[in-house]
């Protein structure tokens, strides 16, 4: 088995390495890596419905879609997320690849329980959520562990209205969390070199360093693919979103029709005075990407003064999301 660092804290590249490694490379390899804080959703959900679209973009926290199912997870510098790629393995068996993590925990003086299809808790509460990925012959495994995350971040990024998105994606299954700081004495590079060190024990693991040709492909996956709209949004199955606000100047109330990513159909109704109606302004958002720069770029082209009865392009926008 491989043991890799990535060298990254980025988001994207981390899990592009890991679909580098897993589809490119024939040996088992073993990584523990760090993001930089961000949310990474699972392969089949809808990020918006996953997400606070404004606490996220307000705090600039990427969010990035993984190769994997199950929910959406929020990572920081004090995270630590461990990857398992093996040559055969049993899609489902978590019991298996959290066994060497679990040990290590319990030389820590830590009581762990495997909770569910994929959680491990401490006293009764989720420090480490898990997923796997399928491809032909290889297994890649990862998961979360949560030494010392910042869980009022976590809570306010993963915590969408509801009242706004009627989604048909698959929606995170939300538990009471807990750092394993809160059970031993330790910090997430203690812990980090630890586990480490606990892995290569086994003389059969080696130490590999990506090569200048291996961080080029995964820089142009990172291009190509992990951190483009289309799959970290797009990529989202169909759904509906509302949102309603009153201002100064009147009060509206937005339809919009998500698919793909992006705008397929928009409607609009509120108390605002328009002289000249609504017509070519929802027709700008047709075909838009539902995301802040799209439609304001959109909107832009058609917008005018007191189009809306004196209510702002600002004001408009804060109702698209």
């Amino acid at each position: 088995m491989l043991y890799v660092e990535t060298g990254s804290t980025s988001p994207y590249f981390n899990l592009a390495a890991e679909e580098y490694l897993t589809t490119q490379f024939k040996e088992e390899i073993c990584m523990l890596w760090r993001n930089s804080s961000s949310i990474i959703v699972g392969r089949n959900q809808n990020t918006m419905a996953e997400i606070d679209y404004d606490f996220v973009t307000a705090n600039d926290i990427p969010v990035v879609r993984r190769m994997s199912g199950g929910g959406a997870v929020f990572h920081d510098l004090n995270n630590l997320n461990f990857t398992y790629i093996v040559n055969g393995g049993e899609f489902g068996d978590y019991v298996g690849f959290t066994s060497e993590l679990r040990e290590y925990i319990k030389t820590l003086g830590i009581e762990t329980t495997l909770s569910g299809r994929n959680d491990i808790l401490a006293g009764g509460r989720k420090f480490s959520g898990n997923a796997q990925y399928k491809y032909h012959d290889r297994l890649m495994h990862h998961g979360t562990i949560m030494i010392n995350a910042d869980i009022s971040h976590l809570v306010a990024a993963l915590k969408p209205d509801e009242t706004k998105i009627a989604s048909k994606g698959i929606k995170s299954v939300k538990s009471r969390v807990a750092n394993l700081a809160e059970f031993a004495d330790t910090d997430v590079l203690t812990f980090m070199n630890g586990f480490e060190e606990y892995i290569k024990r086994n003389p059969d693991v080696k130490d590999y360093k990506l090569t200048d040709t291996d961080i080029a492909e995964i820089e142009k996956s990172v291009k190509e693919k992990y951190s483009t709209f289309e799959w970290n949004f797009g990529y989202s199955p169909k759904y509906t979103f509302r949102k309603k606000a009153r201002f100064e100047k009147g009060g509206l109330e937005v339809f919009l029709e998500i698919s793909d990513g992006k705008i397929k159909g928009c409607e609009l109704y509120g108390d605002f005075f328009s002289s000249h109606g609504t017509e070519e302004l929802l027709k700008s958002l047709i075909n838009t990407n539902h995301e802040k720069s799209a439609a304001e770029k959109a909107i832009g082209a058609v917008w005018y003064e007191n189009i809306l009865g004196g209510i702002s392009l600002d004001q408009f926008l804060s109702c698209l999301f």
